[in-house]
Formats: C-alpha cells, sequence, structure tokens
C-alpha cells in the first residue's frame, strides 16, 4: 500500500445482506453487478468500473454473460459493441479466452487487453474498440464455483501496476460473497 493510498472501507457484511434478500435470479443477477456501486466513494478510489457475471450453460458448453453493472462505462462499451451483450458467448473449452481458462482452472487470470475477454466471438479489433470506449484499463476475471461455474470480471480504469491490496481484497471478499449468494439461492 502506498503512504497517500487510502484504506478502502467496503461493509461486506451489509454487501452479503442484500444479495441474500434476493428472491428470484434475475434480482441476484442485477445486484451482484451493481450492489458495489452503491459504494460510490469506495468504488472510485478502487478504480473499479464494470462488473460482470457470467455463468457457465453446462448443456450447451457455452459460457454466457449474465448481468453487465449499470455504470457508465459498462453503457459506453454497450453502446458501441458489434453484438449485443446477451449474444457473446464463450466456448467452454475454448484454449485462448482467459474467461474459459480462469473457469476451467480455478486460477485468476487478468488482462490488459480486452480480445482475450472476447475471443473467438469477436475480433481483437471490436474488442480493443470496447474497451477503449469504455476507457477501461485492466480486467481481472475471478472464477466462481456455484451452480455450473462461472466468473466474475472486475474491469478498472487504471493499469495493474497501480493495483494493489485493497482491489486485491475487494475481488477476493466480494467473490467468495457472491458464490455464497449463488449456491443459497434456488434458481428460479
Amino acid at each position: 500500500m502506498h503512504i497517500n493510498e487510502p484504506k478502502i472501507d467496503i461493509d461486506y457484511l451489509e454487501l452479503k445482506k442484500l444479495l441474500d434478500g434476493a428472491k428470484n435470479d434475475n434480482q441476484l443477477f442485477e445486484l451482484i453487478v451493481n450492489s458495489p456501486f452503491r459504494y460510490r466513494l469506495e468504488t472510485n478510489l478502487l478504480f473499479l468500473g464494470i462488473v460482470v457475471l457470467l455463468l457457465v450453460d453446462a448443456e450447451a458448453e457455452f459460457i454466457e454473460r449474465i448481468a453487465l453493472s449499470n455504470t457508465e462505462l459498462a453503457k459506453k462499451t454497450k453502446e458501441v459493441s458489434v453484438l449485443p451483450f446477451e449474444e457473446i458467448k464463450i466456448p467452454f473449452n475454448d484454449e485462448n479466452n482467459i474467461i474459459a481458462t480462469a473457469i476451467r482452472t480455478g486460477e485468476i487470470k487478468d488482462t490488459t487487453d480486452w480480445k482475450f475477454l472476447f475471443t473467438p466471438t469477436l475480433r481483437p479489433a471490436d474488442a480493443r474498440f470496447n474497451q477503449a470506449n469504455a476507457g477501461i484499463a485492466y480486467s481481472v476475471v475471478c472464477p466462481l464455483t456455484a451452480r455450473n461455474g462461472g466468473a466474475l470480471i472486475f474491469s478498472y480504469y487504471q493499469y495493474k501496476d497501480k493495483t494493489g491490496k485493497e482491489q486485491l481484497k475487494f475481488m477476493s471478499e466480494y467473490s467468495r460473497i457472491v458464490n455464497d449468494s449463488l449456491k443459497n439461492l434456488k434458481k428460479g
């Protein structure tokens, strides 16, 4: 932690209560991607711009984008994307996509180039255009084990070398809370 780096104070118990209060999947999915942004000051200090929830469709062997945060940065990327958010599906066994790799291996993956988040569905130029339009410098994929597996993508408007313990703590704590909430709410 840098000397001038502020400590980020997010109430993880409150976030857990918010997610646990969901009555159905749709409500839970929206809460997952939007609840962190209730802490506006803290998410700004984290330089967090977008949260994405993805889940594996085991029958189709695809990873589906389920929910996208309702932030200005997310809206900007949706406006220019060549494919609508919901139509971007990633083959579960794709070797070049870091979302698929993270889910299969259970290891966190990161990138400064969105081509690795969207391959093979979008061309590299289209993925990079989405990234540039959103103003995102760095994205981290945290795998989830609930249901058939999935992931959270945390996208930051600062580069990896500026990302520190506070971001790592947030991603770890929040991914754990989300995973538990996905396990506890029956599909519906």
